[in-house]
């Protein structure tokens, strides 16, 4: 019995050494832009990424600003947003992200309009890296990059159709993620925002630097767990998603919008390496045409969960296959 103590004694303070190694190791190497692919030291980089250390689009005050109609818009004009993994810069005007080369857009042509959250607008890619961009120059028509990071759909839909140019949009390709369904659900569609809801809802200016360590260092013993159990049993924790309530709740956002309007619409859902997706019941679809694109662990950053210029092409290639046939 003692023997027993010793050595359970032994392995509980080898296993808060390593643990406060790894997680010091990860913190410092974050914050002077290195990111490891490997599993240990991912783990702790990604969660201190998604929890405080990466900057954000929105909440830039040379990227975005706040706007009454639909909490926030992008600043018109150029803004550089850096994180570990990329350092970017973003051109927009009233339509959307735009790239580098003029455009000028004549009131009898026909348009195509590309919504969606951070993945549409292109976080972590340049001006030409972008989907909607390689889309554009492919098919020859000019597309509207309207996307914007962390909108829901029925936002989205807003933007488009405040846009001067909404008429001429014939296709709408509406890039849809899965967290898009917790603002979708409040089918809120004329809410009015408050410059305090705005500050308030990304803590503006309220983080705390010695709390943060501390609460991700706790953290950091129960990922290091997880991470060996998943080695040893091959486990993955992937929360299964029931596609179908997404499904009826996106009919009736685009019916409801869309209802007398001669438009293509295209939802666009670009499944992510380990989401596990169940229930998909196509006689759900009765008001837009839908393509799912599946993508591999290459295609995003390591630890930031968007996709890659790589990623963005894949999408733009299977994107431009489809609207040909």
């Amino acid at each position: 019995m003692k023997n027993f103590f010793k050595y359970s004694f032994i392995i509980i303070i080898n296993y808060v050494l390593i643990t406060t190694i790894v997680f010091v190791f990860s913190f410092i190497s974050l914050k002077n832009n290195i990111v490891y692919d490997s599993i240990w030291i991912k783990s702790i980089q990604k969660k201190l990424y998604h929890s405080g250390l990466r900057n954000i689009w929105h909440t830039s005050k040379n990227c975005a600003k706040f706007d009454s109609k639909l909490l926030y818009i992008p600043v018109i004009g150029k803004c550089k947003f850096s994180n570990p993994e990329f350092s970017t810069e973003l051109n927009f005007d009233i339509n959307g992200r735009i790239h580098s080369e003029k455009r000028t857009i004549q009131n009898t042509e026909k348009l195509i309009a590309v919504l969606g959250d951070s993945v549409a607008m292109g976080w972590g890619v340049n001006d030409h890296e972008t989907f909607a961009y390689h889309l554009e120059k492919k098919i020859k028509k000019k597309v509207l990059n309207l996307g914007v990071a962390s909108y829901g759909t029925i936002r989205e839909i807003k933007r488009l159709k405040l846009n001067n140019y909404y008429n001429q949009v014939e296709t709408i390709i509406i890039q849809y993620h899965l967290n898009d369904i917790y603002e979708n659900q409040k089918l809120v569609f004329e809410k009015k925002y408050s410059l305090d809801e705005y500050e308030n809802k990304y803590q503006l200016n309220k983080f705390n630097y010695l709390k943060f360590v501390l609460r991700n260092f706790k953290k950091s013993f129960r990922l290091l767990f997880q991470d060996i159990k998943n080695k040893i049993f091959k486990a993955q924790d992937v929360q299964p998603h029931d596609f179908n309530i997404h499904l009826k709740l996106l009919n009736k956002i685009i019916n409801a919008q869309f209802k007398d309007e001669e438009k293509k619409i295209i939802v666009l859902f670009i499944k992510e390496p380990k989401q596990k997706i169940i229930n998909f019941d196509k006689n759900l679809i009765k008001n837009f045409n839908y393509l799912i694109i599946e993508m591999k662990k290459n295609d995003y950053f390591i630890i930031d969960d968007h996709p890659n210029k790589e990623g963005h092409l894949k999408i733009a290639k299977k994107l431009i296959k489809y609207l040909k046939n």
